[in-house]
């Protein structure tokens, strides 16, 4: 993916920043954008009751099964590891997107294959790879994954894929600690796959679907897919190739809808709006995600 360096307008008033539609798809942000972006994203963090809601695994998941796992998993909750405390010998990013990539494994279950982290103050990418699955691969579900076995293969040859699961989380905590913001889409399940539990967290199928049913207050009746919000929102095309999803143009698009949503707060709630008139509420009807991995 070609990264954009065209730098965006200089922020002149910090409660209505003025973009340019190119810019919405990779934006730059100067040192004064970043620290604005901040401020504003400390407020759009999830409270610890709505990420249960949304299945996310949290501290008290654990003690009750502790050899259990989440459904379709390979991790046991016993496995599972908090993000460890701000160490003052460590820098740590003040906010990160993140994007994993599945495959399948025995049982139906999904482990770890790809990998991507970026800086979302800065754009910059901390980490893209493949991870080396530590079970055997029965389905690489490439439509969706973006993951051949003969892809895998090469980076195992070359050593340049990750080895396994817990190896991939360790390169994680090296860019991040309990205060930094974890963003992500249908973040859930990438941090199963990772074994992490993490409370300081933005996901953007949360945030978009709250935009959509919090004036109702109403229960979610469903979230919309990465490919939706980054198309109607930003007009950022992503997921068009027959070669299944890339991690890194993901993780790239999930961190443009959360800029976008936080600077033109006006224009997420039309979008909203419109959301709402097309899709009714049925109180009653359970959760759907238009995010599945396969």
């Amino acid at each position: 993916m070609t990264v954009n360096t065209k730098p965006i307008l200089t922020l002149e008033d910090h409660e209505n920043p003025i973009i340019t539609p190119d810019d919405h798809t990779n934006p730059i942000l100067n040192p004064e954008e970043q620290q604005w972006l901040l401020i504003h994203l400390q407020d759009c963090v999830h409270l610890d009751s709505q990420l249960k809601k949304q299945h996310f695994t949290t501290v008290a998941s654990y003690p009750l099964a502790p050899s259990r796992r989440p459904a379709g998993g390979v991790i046991r909750y016993n496995e599972f590891m908090t993000t460890p405390p701000s160490n003052p010998s460590q820098t740590s990013r003040k906010a990160i997107a993140i994007d994993c990539e599945m495959v399948g494994v025995m049982g139906n279950r999904r482990e770890l294959a790809f990998l991507v982290v970026v800086d979302l103050l800065t754009g910059e990418v901390l980490v893209n790879h493949f991870v080396h699955p530590t079970n055997t691969v029965r389905n690489w579900h490439t439509r969706w994954s973006g993951v051949t076995c003969a892809d895998m293969k090469a980076a195992v040859r070359k050593g340049v894929a990750i080895k396994g699961w817990k190896v991939a989380r360790a390169m994680l905590f090296e860019h991040m600690d309990s205060r930094t913001i974890l963003v992500g889409h249908a973040l859930h399940n990438d941090l199963n796959v990772l074994g992490i539990i993490h409370s300081t967290v933005i996901d953007t199928a949360i945030l978009t679907a709250d935009a959509v049913y919090k004036p109702l207050a109403k229960p979610f009746r469903r979230t919309w897919s990465l490919k939706t919000l980054a198309n109607e929102l930003i007009g950022y095309k992503i997921q068009r190739g027959k070669n299944g999803h890339s991690a890194l143009e993901d993780t790239m698009a999930t961190r443009s809808v959360l800029i976008y949503c936080t600077r033109s707060p006006l224009k997420l709630e039309a979008w909203a709006d419109k959301a709402r008139g097309e899709e009714p509420v049925q109180h009653e009807e359970p959760i759907q995600s238009d995010d599945s991995e396969w």
